[in-house]
């Protein structure tokens, strides 16, 4: 990127500044940073308050290795050099941001974003929405960040986090305005939305899929959890944007209540898959079956029917949450219904696996105690006579801990039989974890225990026979486990796939 001069910065932080800026000098920024290990000459240092480390301890090494100017907390009283300009803002994440933005030369202004949030569906709706723009919209260019893989309009390339950090996510809005997309769509996680990683973004479209226990280490308690969700209805959505929520959750039923008062600009799509008709989209009827899934509904009056060629209740639910965006951005009714029956299997997300023993398998990304109650339920709704629910799960390390019991009760309410394992156990033990999982099974109850995650699956495939369902959550597309140690490769579907027919 060519060099700017400190003056754009100042101007696009105005709003976050708290004072005005303490020196006349205007040094050209030829590179970014909130990390002192990444200052080069003619950086502008933006120091953070996060959650392990407070940036400000790094103003001298940023000082040392060339840094042209500072952004710094606006109650940050250490030592400051004389001379060099200093920018004090009352949000420093909201602020490196901005000023990632700047860099970039603000490169989502030409193409349309759309976004999806909630605890689960994330993945599938953004797929989903993704494939109705590709089919859809005439001479639609798109590009797709989420937790599976991004796409910037080359080519798919695997994903680290569901919202990137906020330098990462202008550079990939600047491959995507050169490569020609003109439509991007992305999930945002509530760490992103609290943080403001977009910057200033204003997104086209929204959906709103559910809120559930999740991410408490970060948040603290469900309250936080959903004003952060809310931030991308209440400030990052333009004007007459369609805003799909699910009022069958008690959060959604909230935020479109108060967006009603706080936003009436906004376009509010309600849809309930709980046949509510007071919605704009309803699903009047579904039947589930192994391999697909067949919707009745209503849609903006538009009473239709579409066999999906998905199975599972939350795919039917993610697949009309972004049937409704598409909708709402103004793509033909007709189109959208035949594009459906197209609509592409998202990797890892209740991906089926064929065994030798005649039992099915399935991999999906559920880790939570709401998302694996989810996928539970639907693949029991599938069950054939006779045949047994088997599932095999953990919990991830140094993550929200409230979280493990619910999810031992999910099992054992719904599972004919649950292997506890491992997920990501990262720094803690993972009996630790495992132990935290069984105290919410109840006293009796019939499960099994295998720390290895692989020796778990193995397990669990000997004991399925046919016309059982052998379920394994919690990791879903990813390819690898981290441990204590670090990172290693491990992928689900390369397990199960040993044994599949």
């Amino acid at each position: 990127m060519q060099p700017l001069p400190l003056s754009a910065f100042v101007e696009t932080l105005k709003p976050l500044l708290a004072a005005s800026l303490d020196s006349a000098s205007n040094p050209l920024i030829s590179s970014v940073a909130n990390n002192s290990s990444k200052v080069t000459p003619g950086t502008l240092f933006l120091a953070i308050r996060g959650a392990k480390a407070d940036g400000h301890r790094f103003i001298p090494d940023a000082i040392q290795k060339g840094a042209s100017a500072l952004v710094i907390a606006a109650d940050y009283n250490g030592p400051l050099p004389s001379g060099l300009p200093v920018l004090r803002v009352t949000d420093s994440y909201f602020a490196w941001s901005v000023v990632c933005e700047t860099f970039f030369r603000r490169p989502a202004d030409a193409f349309r974003v759309h976004t999806v949030t909630g605890t689960n569906g994330k993945t599938s709706t953004a797929y989903f929405m993704r494939h109705y723009l590709d089919t859809v919209k005439p001479g639609a260019k798109t590009a797709l960040v989420s937790t599976v893989c991004c796409d910037l309009g080359s080519g798919p390339e695997p994903s680290e986090h569901t919202t990137p950090d906020a330098f990462t996510l202008q550079e990939m809005f600047a491959a995507m305005k050169t490569n020609g997309v003109t439509d991007a769509v992305m999930e945002s996680s509530s760490h992103g939305l609290h943080q403001h990683r977009s910057g200033t973004l204003r997104f086209a479209s929204a959906a709103f899929t559910n809120l559930t226990g999740d991410h408490l280490d970060y948040h603290g308690t469900m309250e936080n959890y959903y004003q952060s969700k809310k931030i991308l209805f209440r400030e990052l959505l333009d004007d007459d944007a369609p805003a799909v929520v699910n009022t069958d959750d008690p959060a959604g039923a909230r935020l479109v209540s108060e967006l009603k008062q706080e936003r009436p600009s906004l376009r509010v799509l309600s849809v309930s898959f709980a046949g509510r008709t007071d919605a704009f989209c309803s699903l009047r009827k579904l039947q589930l079956n192994p391999a697909y899934s067949d919707l009745e509904f209503t849609l903006d009056g538009h009473d239709a029917s579409l066999r999906l060629p998905l199975p599972g209740a939350f795919n039917a639910a993610n697949g009309l949450t972004a049937l409704c965006m598409a909708y709402g951005n103004g793509l033909s009714f007709g189109a959208l219904l035949e594009a459906s029956e197209s609509m592409p299997h998202v990797p890892g997300r209740l991906q089926a696996v064929p065994l030798a023993c005649g039992a099915t398998g399935f991999v999906d990304y559920a880790h939570t105690d709401d998302a694996l109650e989810r996928v539970l339920t639907s693949l029991r709704a599938v069950l054939t006579a006779g045949g047994r629910l088997i599932a095999v799960f953990g919990c991830g390390g140094d993550r929200d801990r409230t979280k493990r019991p619910r999810m031992g009760a999910a099992a054992a309410r719904l599972a004919d039989l649950a292997i506890l394992t491992s997920d990501n156990p990262r720094s803690e033990d993972p009996m630790t974890i495992i132990r935290e999982i069984e105290s919410g099974i109840p006293a009796g109850t019939h499960y099994l225990v295998e720390s290895d995650r692989k020796e778990a699956i193995e397990l669990a495939v000997k004991k399925a026979h046919a016309g059982d369902i052998l379920l394994v959550a919690g990791k879903g597309h990813e390819t690898w486990q981290e441990m204590r140690e670090g990172k290693h490769h491990f992928s689900d579907i390369e397990i199960l796939n040993r044994f599949r027919t």
